[in-house]
């Protein structure tokens, strides 16, 4: 019998094999494809996530550099518009410095015409005066003599 049982196995094994591979079938659908399908399922949303990250990485690459664009053409037009007011400046401190020189220029004349005129007019006095007193003295001269 020993020969027998030894070449013929027992009963009980057949069902523990049975009933071990239940167990893994079991394990298997309550426990291992749950949460094998929960691992999935994280590591599409990871997935997921590092792709929108990277395309946040680069649209917000995109816009700082369209960012750094419009600042970098902000300057050149500020300096643009500055330096056309300089130059504006410049020439407005010219046509007022030349407006200011010319009026000057124009009052000294005035001036010179005036101080002409007016020693003219004293020297024009002057020589009615020398003829006065030469008539005076003439007739003082001849009235002595006389």
């Amino acid at each position: 019998m020993d020969i027998q049982q030894a070449l013929y196995p027992n009963f009980t094994l057949l069902v523990q094999a049975v009933l071990f591979l239940v167990f893994v079938v079991l394990v298997n659908l309550l426990f291992v494809k749950p949460y094998t399908s929960v691992i999935l399922e994280r590591d599409s949303i990871v997935e997921k996530n590092l792709q929108e990250a990277q395309k946040n990485r680069e649209e917000a690459t995109k816009l700082l550099a369209e960012a750094t664009r419009i600042l970098e053409e902000g300057r050149r037009e500020s300096n643009a518009l500055l330096e056309k007011a300089r130059k504006e400046a410049e020439r407005l401190k010219a046509e007022i410095l030349q407006k200011a020189e010319r009026e000057a220029q124009e009052e000294i004349s005035r001036a010179v015409e005036e101080i002409r005129k007016a020693l003219e007019e004293e020297k024009a006095k002057l020589e009615q005066r020398v003829e006065e007193i030469a008539k005076l003295i003439r007739d003082k001269v001849l009235e002595e003599a006389a």
